[in-house]
């Protein structure tokens, strides 16, 4: 057993003891219930919904190089990894403080300080022999590719990796581009050779010490009740007073229609607030445009119908996912042309992408393209 504080920068939040598998079993005191994370707001169980929220903090089973990482940094699970490193990250300013430690965020945050790490985070070998144990944020990184924070002279940064044909990278910068064509707010990816030659995507930290990132799932627990989820999520924002969210979002989705983005999910989306004032300033740019553009699919097939084509978050499917936007986005005359350049340009850098595969892909855009056009058009 043993007792935290789940801080909020310096602010004590509440106080929960953890068992022997690092699992609350008791919510003992709630400190400061304003700067609650959202999930416990919306959630009955406190102890389920804390747990939630530990457990997001946390790399996931499902990340390749997970065992590697426990091994060199002597942890038993990803949740241990965790907590190891307080559970400081770069997206919220949320972290796990032992309830007789003397901490405290201006000293230890990876806003103010430097990110000393390994590029263990990023390999895909499992020969590396390393002993370490090094406060990272890169410990609390949700998400299932190789990945990690670094720090350069630009800035603080995320690269990661891909898996399969290594396209993910690449889809990343192209639907960047994308975006700025299409003047959708965005995060900008950029393609960055690591030490070991393997290529990778690169894009900026969005958050800094005042702003932090909170996940679309922290609200979205009451939508499962809801046959209409996009309704009920605008709802949810509206009552947590979010500005600006339907015109974002409704790009967002569109933008996912266009590249048959399978992986929505509540975390791959959401907003940005104010950790001292808690003022939600809107929703965050677009991030996470990897899993995309036939990623997954060694040979495309091109007669597979578009309607089959899975979505998330709100419907299963695009086709019918798509209905749901009703705001009046403008695609450029010249984004058909631009987009088939940039593919040039950029995946021509993948030596998996052969240039049938390409071809393949930028005729299916095209057609993608023409149907959104189509879709846009009926709501003028």
């Amino acid at each position: 057993m043993c007792t935290y504080i789940l801080m909020h920068k310096n602010i004590p939040v509440l106080t929960a003891i953890l068992d022997d598998t690092l699992t609350v079993t008791k919510v003992t005191e709630i400190i400061n219930p304003d700067h609650k994370p959202l999930n416990m707001m919306v959630m009955d169980n406190q102890e389920i919904a804390l747990n939630d929220f530990l457990r997001y903090h946390a790399i996931p089973s499902s990340r390749p190089n997970l065992e590697d990482l426990l091994e060199a940094y002597h942890a038993s699970d990803a949740l241990e990894f965790s907590l190891k490193s307080y559970q400081l990250n770069l997206s919220d300013h949320y972290w796990m403080k032992p309830i007789h430690s003397n901490l405290d965020w201006d000293t230890i945050n990876f806003y103010d300080h430097p990110i000393v790490d390994t590029p263990l985070f990023l390999s895909d070998s499992d020969d590396i022999d390393i002993d370490i144990d090094l406060i990272t944020p890169n410990s609390s990184v949700n998400g299932s590719l190789r990945q990690m924070w670094v720090q350069q002279k630009k800035g603080i940064r995320l690269l990661k990796a891909g898996n399969f044909l290594n396209q993910q990278p690449f889809n990343e910068v192209f639907v960047s581009k994308l975006c700025k064509e299409l003047n959708f707010h965005h995060v900008t990816y950029e393609l960055e050779t690591i030490a070991s030659g393997e290529i990778v995507s690169s894009c900026p930290l969005f958050t800094n010490r005042d702003i932090e990132y909170i996940p679309a799932w922290h609200i979205a627990a009451p939508l499962k009740r809801r046959d209409n989820k996009y309704q009920a999520f605008l709802d949810q924002c509206t009552h947590f007073s979010i500005p600006n969210v339907k015109a974002h979002l409704d790009a967002t989705l569109a933008l996912d229609y266009l590249t048959l983005n399978d992986d929505r999910h509540y975390g791959n989306f959401g907003f940005l607030r104010n950790s001292t004032t808690l003022e939600f300033l809107g929703m965050a740019p677009i991030f996470d445009n990897g899993n995309t553009l036939w990623y997954n699919e060694m040979t495309i097939n091109p007669h597979r119908p578009f309607h089959t084509y899975p979505a998330l978050p709100f419907k299963s499917k695009h086709d019918k996912q798509i209905k749901y936007v009703t705001t009046p986005l403008t695609i450029p005359q010249s984004l058909s042309k631009t987009a088939m350049e940039l593919m040039d340009s950029i995946y021509a850098k993948n030596s998996n992408i052969t240039e049938d595969r390409l071809t393949m892909m930028k005729t299916l855009f095209a057609e993608r393209l023409d149907m959104l056009n189509a879709y846009l058009t009926k709501l003028k």
